[in-house]
Protein backbone atom coordinates (compact mmCIF):
# COMPACT_ATOMS: atom_id res chain seq x y z
CA UNK A 1 0.00 0.00 0.00
CA UNK A 2 2.84 2.41 0.81
CA UNK A 3 5.05 1.29 -2.06
CA UNK A 4 5.94 3.91 -4.68
CA UNK A 5 5.75 1.35 -7.51
CA UNK A 6 2.20 1.72 -8.82
CA UNK A 7 1.44 -1.95 -9.55
CA UNK A 8 2.78 -3.12 -6.18
CA UNK A 9 0.83 -0.43 -4.35
CA UNK A 10 -2.36 -1.30 -6.24
CA UNK A 11 -1.89 -4.98 -5.43
CA UNK A 12 -1.44 -4.14 -1.75
CA UNK A 13 -4.62 -2.05 -1.75
CA UNK A 14 -6.57 -4.85 -3.46
CA UNK A 15 -5.29 -7.37 -0.91
CA UNK A 16 -6.24 -5.06 1.97
CA UNK A 17 -9.74 -4.64 0.55
CA UNK A 18 -10.13 -8.39 0.16
CA UNK A 19 -8.81 -8.91 3.71
CA UNK A 20 -11.35 -6.47 5.15
CA UNK A 21 -14.19 -8.17 3.26
CA UNK A 22 -13.08 -11.63 4.42
CA UNK A 23 -12.63 -10.53 8.03
CA UNK A 24 -16.11 -9.01 7.94
CA UNK A 25 -17.53 -12.42 6.94
CA UNK A 26 -15.96 -14.06 10.00
CA UNK A 27 -17.64 -12.52 13.07
CA UNK A 28 -15.58 -14.44 15.63
CA UNK A 29 -12.36 -12.97 14.20
CA UNK A 30 -13.65 -9.58 13.04
CA UNK A 31 -14.03 -7.79 16.38
CA UNK A 32 -10.51 -8.62 17.59
CA UNK A 33 -9.10 -7.63 14.21
CA UNK A 34 -10.97 -4.31 14.21
CA UNK A 35 -9.89 -3.50 17.75
CA UNK A 36 -6.26 -4.25 16.96
CA UNK A 37 -5.86 -2.91 13.42
CA UNK A 38 -8.74 -0.70 12.19
CA UNK A 39 -7.42 2.66 13.41
CA UNK A 40 -3.89 1.91 12.20
CA UNK A 41 -5.22 0.88 8.78
CA UNK A 42 -7.28 4.08 8.52
CA UNK A 43 -4.26 6.18 9.46
CA UNK A 44 -2.10 4.40 6.89
CA UNK A 45 -4.69 4.84 4.12
CA UNK A 46 -4.97 8.55 4.99
CA UNK A 47 -1.17 8.88 5.02
CA UNK A 48 -0.79 7.22 1.62
CA UNK A 49 -3.76 9.06 0.13
CA UNK A 50 -2.39 12.47 1.15
CA UNK A 51 1.10 11.61 -0.11
CA UNK A 52 1.76 13.14 -3.53
CA UNK A 53 3.39 9.94 -4.80
CA UNK A 54 0.22 7.84 -4.48
CA UNK A 55 -2.44 9.61 -6.56
CA UNK A 56 -2.89 6.54 -8.76
CA UNK A 57 -4.60 4.46 -6.08
CA UNK A 58 -7.24 7.05 -5.30
CA UNK A 59 -10.23 4.86 -6.25
CA UNK A 60 -9.15 2.07 -3.91
CA UNK A 61 -8.23 4.53 -1.15
CA UNK A 62 -11.76 5.90 -1.35
CA UNK A 63 -13.25 2.39 -1.38
CA UNK A 64 -11.23 1.34 1.67
CA UNK A 65 -11.96 4.48 3.68
CA UNK A 66 -15.65 4.33 2.88
CA UNK A 67 -15.79 0.69 3.92
CA UNK A 68 -13.93 1.27 7.21
CA UNK A 69 -15.89 4.39 8.15
CA UNK A 70 -19.17 2.66 7.38
CA UNK A 71 -18.19 -0.37 9.49
CA UNK A 72 -17.89 1.93 12.47
CA UNK A 73 -20.91 4.08 11.65
CA UNK A 74 -23.19 1.05 11.16
CA UNK A 75 -22.05 -0.34 14.55
CA UNK A 76 -20.52 -3.43 12.99
CA UNK A 77 -17.48 -2.75 15.16
CA UNK A 78 -18.86 -3.63 18.59
CA UNK A 79 -15.61 -3.68 20.55
CA UNK A 80 -14.30 -0.29 21.68
CA UNK A 81 -11.66 1.23 19.41
CA UNK A 82 -10.59 3.38 22.35
CA UNK A 83 -9.24 2.63 25.81
CA UNK A 84 -12.37 2.38 27.99
CA UNK A 85 -10.39 3.31 31.12
CA UNK A 86 -9.44 6.71 29.67
CA UNK A 87 -12.64 7.41 27.73
CA UNK A 88 -15.51 9.57 28.95
CA UNK A 89 -18.67 7.79 30.05
CA UNK A 90 -20.93 7.00 27.11
CA UNK A 91 -18.15 7.15 24.51
CA UNK A 92 -19.13 5.40 21.28
CA UNK A 93 -16.96 4.20 18.41
CA UNK A 94 -18.42 6.70 15.90
CA UNK A 95 -17.85 9.67 18.22
CA UNK A 96 -14.37 8.43 19.12
CA UNK A 97 -13.50 7.91 15.45
CA UNK A 98 -14.70 11.39 14.58
CA UNK A 99 -12.57 12.91 17.33
CA UNK A 100 -9.55 10.72 16.58
CA UNK A 101 -9.48 11.40 12.84
CA UNK A 102 -10.17 15.10 13.47
CA UNK A 103 -7.13 15.35 15.76
CA UNK A 104 -5.03 13.34 13.32
CA UNK A 105 -5.85 15.65 10.41
CA UNK A 106 -5.45 18.87 12.37
CA UNK A 107 -2.04 17.86 13.70
CA UNK A 108 -0.92 16.57 10.29
CA UNK A 109 -2.21 19.59 8.35
CA UNK A 110 -2.04 22.76 10.44
CA UNK A 111 -3.37 24.83 7.52
CA UNK A 112 -6.82 23.25 7.99
CA UNK A 113 -9.44 24.80 10.22
CA UNK A 114 -11.45 22.74 12.68
CA UNK A 115 -14.65 23.52 10.73
CA UNK A 116 -13.11 22.19 7.48
CA UNK A 117 -12.10 18.98 9.22
CA UNK A 118 -15.48 18.60 10.95
CA UNK A 119 -17.35 19.03 7.65
CA UNK A 120 -15.04 16.50 5.99
CA UNK A 121 -15.43 13.88 8.73
CA UNK A 122 -19.20 14.29 8.88
CA UNK A 123 -19.24 13.56 5.15
CA UNK A 124 -17.03 10.51 5.66
CA UNK A 125 -19.51 9.15 8.21
CA UNK A 126 -22.55 9.82 5.99
CA UNK A 127 -24.07 6.41 5.24
CA UNK A 128 -26.16 7.78 2.36
CA UNK A 129 -23.06 8.57 0.27
CA UNK A 130 -22.47 6.19 -2.60
CA UNK A 131 -18.91 5.59 -3.78
CA UNK A 132 -18.84 8.26 -6.55
CA UNK A 133 -20.15 10.91 -4.12
CA UNK A 134 -17.68 9.74 -1.47
CA UNK A 135 -14.82 10.02 -3.98
CA UNK A 136 -15.89 13.56 -4.88
CA UNK A 137 -15.99 14.43 -1.17
CA UNK A 138 -12.44 13.04 -0.73
CA UNK A 139 -11.17 14.83 -3.84
CA UNK A 140 -12.53 18.14 -2.64
CA UNK A 141 -10.82 17.64 0.70
CA UNK A 142 -7.47 16.69 -0.87
CA UNK A 143 -7.55 19.81 -3.00
CA UNK A 144 -8.45 21.88 0.08
CA UNK A 145 -5.38 20.52 1.82
CA UNK A 146 -3.25 22.50 -0.62
CA UNK A 147 -1.15 19.37 -0.56
CA UNK A 148 -2.05 18.91 -4.20
CA UNK A 149 -3.01 22.46 -5.19
CA UNK A 150 0.26 23.31 -6.94
CA UNK A 151 0.46 19.93 -8.58
CA UNK A 152 -1.36 18.32 -11.44
CA UNK A 153 -4.56 16.88 -9.94
CA UNK A 154 -5.49 14.83 -13.01
CA UNK A 155 -4.47 11.60 -11.23
CA UNK A 156 -7.42 12.06 -8.91
CA UNK A 157 -9.77 11.96 -11.90
CA UNK A 158 -8.12 9.15 -13.89
CA UNK A 159 -11.05 6.72 -13.58
CA UNK A 160 -13.54 9.25 -14.95
CA UNK A 161 -11.14 10.32 -17.71
CA UNK A 162 -10.62 6.73 -18.84
CA UNK A 163 -14.37 6.05 -18.87
CA UNK A 164 -15.03 9.19 -20.93
CA UNK A 165 -12.31 8.25 -23.44
CA UNK A 166 -13.75 4.73 -23.78
CA UNK A 167 -17.27 6.13 -24.31
CA UNK A 168 -15.98 8.56 -26.94
CA UNK A 169 -14.15 5.75 -28.73
CA UNK A 170 -17.30 3.58 -28.76
CA UNK A 171 -19.42 6.47 -30.08
CA UNK A 172 -16.93 7.13 -32.89
CA UNK A 173 -16.89 3.43 -33.77
CA UNK A 174 -20.72 3.34 -33.84
CA UNK A 175 -20.86 6.39 -36.14
CA UNK A 176 -18.29 4.90 -38.48
CA UNK A 177 -20.17 1.57 -38.57
CA UNK A 178 -23.43 3.36 -39.41
CA UNK A 179 -22.09 4.83 -42.68
CA UNK A 180 -21.33 2.25 -45.40
CA UNK A 181 -17.82 2.58 -46.81
CA UNK A 182 -16.34 4.42 -43.80
CA UNK A 183 -14.49 1.35 -42.56
CA UNK A 184 -11.57 -0.28 -44.31
CA UNK A 185 -12.12 -3.95 -45.14
CA UNK A 186 -9.56 -4.88 -42.49
CA UNK A 187 -11.58 -2.99 -39.81
CA UNK A 188 -14.87 -4.77 -40.52
CA UNK A 189 -15.85 -7.36 -37.91
CA UNK A 190 -16.84 -10.44 -39.93
CA UNK A 191 -18.15 -12.30 -36.86
CA UNK A 192 -21.54 -10.58 -37.13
Amino acid sequence: MKHTERNISDTGLDILHELLLNVGRTPNVAQGFYQQYLLALMQDVFAVMTDRLHKSGFKMHATLLRHMFHLVQMNQVTVPLFDPANAPVGQTNPSFLQSHISNLLITSFPNLTRSQVTTFIEGMLDLKMDLPTFKTHLRDFLIQLKEFSGDDNSGLYSEETEAAAQRQKEELEARRNAVPGMLKPSEIDNDL
